[in-house]
């Protein structure tokens, strides 16, 4: 690919190149995550682009190259950055972090780049970041082939509301009686709030998490994901 078109884009992660230089990690709407290489945006306060190359900031990009490291060619705002500080700011860098992680290059996913956008801009308006966070990862496993059932046990029978279950992970619920003694257990009820995006349930979104989380792990193979250790931290000092 020699050369594109603009396309709608967001700024994942940035390290510093050379001397002038910044390696730009992009998550793209037409072409998924991409790396470019922005020249002399570094030590020179004239050039606008590096103000642009935040997180957060919608933005328009093409590029240039036949190489896997592209040369960023245009860059221009596609609406206002996203102010996001505290909590808010912490749970957009963990949305940044899942795609850097779970996301290889050059894979577009348009659902997720659309949800990524607005889940920014709920963000910026004060919703709740758990919700956010918890239908952003619900839809991430969707696509990357590991969908959570939350209507049937791994068996196929329906989930009962006066049922308990425990839950395994890349497998589904299990009915508790069928569950090793040690199993992590959730009610039936509390499943099914989940299944309906029923939140205002007491339990359900810390059950989404718990179970999110599970199969997240297994994704990254036990690897920790630095903004997620960060996050919790924080909530844990102002709780």
């Amino acid at each position: 690919m020699a050369d594109t078109e603009l396309t709608s884009a967001f700024v994942l992660h940035a390290r510093p190149f050379k001397e002038t230089s910044l390696i730009v990690e992009l998550f793209t709407e037409d072409f998924g995550r991409v790396n470019v290489l922005a020249k002399g945006v570094r030590g020179n306060r004239k050039n606008s682009n590096r103000a642009l190359l935040q997180p957060f900031q919608p933005l328009k990009v093409s590029w240039i190259g036949r190489g896997e490291l592209k040369t960023l060619k245009q860059l221009e705002p596609d609406g206002f950055a996203h102010r996001l500080q505290g909590i808010a700011s912490l749970s957009a860098l963990y949305l940044n972090e899942l795609l850097l992680r779970l996301f290889i290059q050059w894979d577009p996913h348009l659902d997720i780049f659309h949800l990524y956008k607005t889940s920014l801009k709920h963000l910026h308006s004060g919703d709740k970041p758990n919700l956010i966070l918890r239908e952003f990862e619900l839809e991430l496993l969707d696509v990357l082939g590991y969908a959570i059932d939350w209507q049937h046990d791994i068996y196929g029978d329906a989930i009962e509301e006066g049922m308990t279950y425990a839950f395994v992970p890349e497998q589904g619920f299990i009915p508790q009686l069928q569950a090793p003694a040690d199993s992590w257990l959730a009610q039936g009820a509390t499943i099914l709030a989940v299944a309906n995006h029923q939140w205002q349930l007491s339990g359900a979104p810390a059950l989404a998490r718990k179970v999110c989380r599970m199969n997240i792990d297994q994704l990254l193979n036990g690897k920790e994901l630095n903004s997620r250790k960060l996050l919790q931290q924080t909530l844990a000092m102002q709780s």
